[in-house]
C-alpha cells in the first residue's frame, strides 16, 4: 500500500542526515519523501507531502496526481484525510487482500451476501468464472463457519431468479463438497436465511434494494461510497454500516503513529 501524509517533523528526528544540519533541506524539499516499513499484514510505503504543497492548496493539486498514479502502479493508494480536506480524492474498491483484512477483523457470521463486482461480460459464464476467481481469492477456505451464502451478480439482474453454481464452477463445487453448503446467485439480495449476517458490497454504484435486505445485517461497503451510507443510515436504522475508508483510515494511521519513530 501507498499511503500519502503531510510532511511529519518528526521524520527527520531519526534521519541521519538531521544530525549533519541538514534537516532543513528535507523540509523544504519539493518533492516527497519515500521511506517504508513492513508487517505481517501489508507492506507500506509512505509519502511525506512537502510542507511548501500543505502551504499551498493550488500547488497541492497541481503535484499530487501525477505521484498518486506513479504509487498506483505499484498497488493500494490511500490518502491521509488532512489532505483529503483540500485534494479531491476518490478511493478505488482496494484489493482482494485488503477486503479481506477489513472482513477478518468484524465479528464472526453466520451468513453471507457478497455483491459481486460487475466485470461486464456479455457471456453468462465468462461473467461467474470471473466472480468465482474474485470470492475465491476474498473467501479462501474460510467458508466452514458459514450456514448461507448468497452471490448477487450483475448478470443476472433481469432474471428475477436465483440458482444454484456448484455444477458450473470448480470453486463452488469445492466448497459445496466440502460443507454441503450451496453457492446460490442470484440477481437481488433476498431476505430470507440471511438474519445477523453479513454483506460485503464489492460493485461500484449498486443501487441497494433496502427494503429488502436481512434485519440487522453488517453491512462492509467495499466502496466507501457516502451516497450509500446515508441511504442505510436513513432507510436501514437496524443496519450496521462500515466503510473499508474509514477502517484504513484507523489501520493506516496505528501503523504510521507506531513505526515513525
Amino acid at each position: 500500500m501507498n499511503a500519502f501524509f503531510p510532511w511529519d517533523r518528526g521524520i527527520v528526528k531519526q534521519m541521519p542526515a538531521a544530525r549533519s544540519g541538514q534537516g532543513r533541506i528535507f523540509l523544504q524539499r519539493s518533492r516527497p519523501f519515500i521511506w517504508r516499513e513492513a508487517g505481517e499484514e501489508a507492506e507500506i510505503a509512505y509519502y511525506m507531502l512537502p510542507e511548501r504543497w500543505m502551504r499551498k492548496p493550488e500547488k497541492l493539486k497541481e503535484r499530487l496526481p501525477e505521484w498518486i498514479t506513479a504509487a498506483a502502479g505499484s498497488g493500494e493508494v490511500w490518502v491521509a484525510p488532512e489532505i483529503r480536506k483540500v485534494f479531491p480524492w476518490k478511493p478505488k474498491v482496494p484489493e482482494t487482500e485488503l477486503m479481506r483484512l477489513f472482513w477478518k477483523e468484524q465479528k464472526p457470521c453466520r451468513s453471507m451476501i457478497v455483491i459481486m463486482p460487475d466485470y461486464g461480460k456479455e457471456d453468462f459464464y465468462e461473467e461467474i468464472r470471473e466472480e468465482a476467481d474474485c470470492l475465491k481469492a476474498f473467501l479462501g477456505e474460510d467458508y466452514g463457519g458459514l450456514n448461507g451464502l448468497l452471490l448477487i451478480s450483475r448478470i443476472l439482474e433481469k432474471e428475477g431468479m436465483q440458482i444454484s453454481l456448484e455444477e458450473e464452477v470448480p470453486y463452488y463445487a469445492h466448497i459445496y463438497q466440502d460443507t454441503g453448503l450451496p453457492v446460490i446467485c442470484g440477481g437481488t439480495a433476498a431476505s430470507f436465511g440471511f438474519a445477523d449476517g453479513v454483506c460485503i458490497d464489492m460493485r461500484p454504484g449498486y443501487r441497494i434494494p433496502f427494503r429488502r435486505l436481512p434485519e440487522k445485517l453488517l453491512y462492509l461497503d467495499m466502496t466507501s461510497d457516502p451516497e450509500k451510507e446515508r441511504l442505510l443510515s436513513a432507510k436501514r436504522k437496524d443496519i450496521c454500516y462500515r466503510s473499508v475508508l474509514n477502517f484504513l483510515d484507523t489501520y493506516v494511521r496505528k501503523r504510521y503513529n507506531t513505526n515513525r519513530y
